[in-house]
């Protein structure tokens, strides 16, 4: 049975065609919008949980995140299309990207022990770092808080998608929100979101340093034990070059990883559109041609002509793990002092 027979629950005019995932605020589905004259859209749909709804207050931080995440219009960001509310649910719906998120590409490349392209590695992050710049140059100045793997989709298209505006802070907004719950994925997180100070587009910039390192490695370059651990490596842990782990890595492009993840935001560049020329000049002097339809070309490649879920029976869907190289350390050892705290065993 495919899933346009599957049977349906109805949110307000969309109907939730499958569960995709849940978060610690929301829960993921892909819905489908219909209309007159047999109009049809499938988007995605994130539902505040139930035990959050009741939390008037976070429903009320929910609503406003969606309304500054559906004032962004730019073609790396997937665009919010509704916000709604129906029978005490609350929900914003987004545009559905027919793609993989880096996780699933990165896993991909680890499980057959294979670097990712140069060429499409620029042609993912040049894409990024126009999404950020964009939204760091909004009117509310809107800093993305978890740039990571997670929130990075490329399409089958080839065109590249930042997504999850949705825990996003204005930063005059940014007060509010320093204590308390943690925002985003502790291994893509910035030093100083780390220690509880205030953030801006810089701590963006760190987060994708972190991205563009594993994409050019293929490698964890954060990841320990437990999320103690995991920040105290990204605050007191050094960073080896990442031609060590892929030689002939060009000495240009390393230096601008390294200079993105600099320990201290005025090291770091002072904007993603800075970053994003840096980048082009790199390509141009190395003659690397950046190209979403050679990146669609390749995606092809790795995945194979994959239809739209929603022609898919979820049954025959095979469930596979989307945290790639799962079984390692991040290339950063945790310093000493961190691990004797937690008694844990020294990483040398």
């Amino acid at each position: 049975m495919t899933t346009a027979n599957a049977p349906k629950t109805q949110l307000g005019r969309y109907q939730l065609v499958r569960h995709l995932a849940s978060g610690g605020m929301a829960d993921l589905w892909l819905a489908r919008a219909t209309g007159i004259e047999g109009f049809e859209r499938h988007v995605a749909i994130k539902r505040i949980r139930k035990e959050q709804a009741r939390d008037q207050r976070f429903v009320q931080m929910f609503l406003d995140e969606a309304r500054l995440a559906a004032s962004l219009h730019h073609n790396n960001i997937a665009t919010v299309h509704d916000i709604g509310q129906t029978q005490g649910e609350y929900f914003f719906a987004m545009e559905w990207v027919h793609g993989e998120d880096l996780r699933k590409i990165l896993m991909h490349a680890s499980a057959r022990e294979q670097y990712l392209p140069i060429e499409h590695v620029m042609t993912i992050v040049l894409a990024a770092t126009a999404a950020l710049h964009y939204a760091h140059e909004h009117k509310s100045q809107i800093v993305h808080r978890d740039v990571s793997p997670a929130n990075i989709i490329v399409g089958y298209d080839g065109n590249v998608k930042v997504v999850d505006f949705g825990i996003a802070k204005a930063a005059h907004r940014g007060k509010e929100t320093q204590s308390g719950a943690m925002k985003g994925k502790v291994a893509y997180m910035s030093p100083e979101q780390c220690v509880g100070q205030p953030v801006d587009r810089r701590s963006d910039i760190f987060s994708l340093g972190i991205v563009l390192y594993e994409l050019v490695t293929v490698r964890r370059l954060f990841k320990a034990a437990n999320d103690f651990l995991t920040m105290s490596a990204i605050i007191h842990g050094d960073i080896p070059p990442p031609s060590i782990i892929r030689p002939g890595l060009p000495r240009e492009l390393e230096a601008i990883i390294m200079k993105a993840l600099a320990h201290e935001r005025d090291d770091r560049f002072r904007t993603a559109e800075e970053m994003r020329a840096v980048l082009e000049r790199f390509c141009t002097a190395n003659h690397i041609r950046t190209s979403s339809t050679v990146l669609a070309d390749y995606m092809r490649a790795m995945f194979g002509q994959k239809p739209e879920p929603w022609l898919v029976d979820a049954a025959e869907e095979l469930e596979v793990s989307i945290d790639f190289d799962g079984t390692a350390s991040g290339i950063v050892r945790v310093p000493e002092a961190a691990l004797k705290r937690h008694a844990m065993p020294s990483s040398t």
